[in-house]
């Protein structure tokens, strides 16, 4: 998989670089049968997308004269998959604790849809980390497998105050998971749901988010789902953005999208830019940007910018400015 992401992530530095590579080029490379059906439906998904921004608009047609021999995979590349998924049920702590022997885990934290966060310990490092499973149906699909291993790398390279350390990642089984930094606190929706967030407070906590995410745009990561959830408010007054890239890889497969999972509409609609509502190609990082503006708007006032709505200068007691 890693042989995979590097060779995609080469694809993506020619067209960055205005360089225009064929797919066919890069799959002269040794690559088994299966490694190769993994690659083209990840080069087809890449391709697509960067002429897209060219205001080129490839059909399927297109490919499937190119690549007539894998008609099944450029179907499945920019069709998606419309298999129902099944409702996530977190494994209690002690079935995580047959699969995971080097971890002491001793509290579910929290789930939902995008999987399940587990309080543990790691003995042997004598710290507290927080791990993050992934519901179980993702296991069975050789294309997330690519698609986990390309962004949790990149995750795990993001070194910042202000952003959710990744210490490790992979795969028990059909289990693929994240070894996080834990974080002893609340998430700010708990905040200004709980009206403990005075103005002065939200004004001295942007910055620290401006900064973080300035700091994973200059490392090419974009979050795609900044909301009040994955801010986390830690006791020592600390505030750190979690989940980067998780709307990304665990992308509704049942969106009506040309594109595979790993392009299509991702985030929560109440804090999306409109272009990521329309599912615009090539959403970039002013969308992180607008939703922060939104988590911003909130936290000031409690409420959501929505239809017409006043300045937060307007509803509560905040210099203008």
């Amino acid at each position: 998989m890693e042989r995979i992401d590097d060779l995609c992530a080469e694809f993506e530095r020619k067209w960055q670089a205005d360089q225009s590579p064929s797919i066919e080029s890069v799959l002269t490379e040794d690559i088994s049968p299966e490694e190769r059906d993994v690659l083209l439906a990840e080069l087809v998904a890449l391709d697509v997308d960067y002429r897209r921004r060219r205001s080129e608009n490839p059909s399927e047609q297109d490919y499937l004269n190119r690549f007539p021999d894998s008609v099944s995979i450029i179907h499945d590349a920019l069709r998606g998959n419309d298999q129902p998924k099944r409702a996530f049920i977190p494994p209690t702590v002690e079935q995580l604790g047959d699969q995971f022997p080097t971890l002491k885990i001793t509290e579910l934290l929290g789930a939902g849809g995008m999987g399940a966060v587990y309080k543990a310990r790691q003995e042997g490092l004598d710290r507290v980390v927080a791990l993050k499973i992934l519901p179980e149906e993702f296991g069975h699909d050789v294309k997330f497998a690519l698609r986990f291993t390309r962004e949790a790398r990149t995750l795990a390279k993001l070194n910042h105050p202000n952003i959710v350390s990744v210490f490790e990642f992979g795969h028990v089984g059909d289990t693929y998971y994240f070894l996080m930094e834990y974080v002893d606190g609340s998430t700010l929706r708990d905040v200004v749901a709980a009206g403990q967030l005075e103005p002065a407070h939200a004004l001295a906590i942007v910055p620290h988010l401006c900064d973080a995410l300035q700091y994973a745009h200059d490392n090419g990561v974009i979050h795609r789902d900044i909301k009040p959830e994955n801010i986390l408010m830690a006791v020592d007054g600390s505030v750190k953005i979690a989940d980067f890239g998780l709307s990304r890889l665990l992308g509704d497969e049942n969106q009506p999208s040309p594109l595979t999972g790993t392009h299509q509409i991702m985030g929560t609609p109440r804090y999306m830019a409109p272009e990521q509502l329309e599912g615009a190609r090539g959403v970039d990082h002013r969308a992180d940007i607008y939703s922060l503006g939104v988590v911003f708007y909130e936290m000031l006032t409690g409420e959501l910018p929505i239809g017409r709505f006043a300045a937060p200068s307007k509803k509560v007691q905040i210099d203008v400015r």
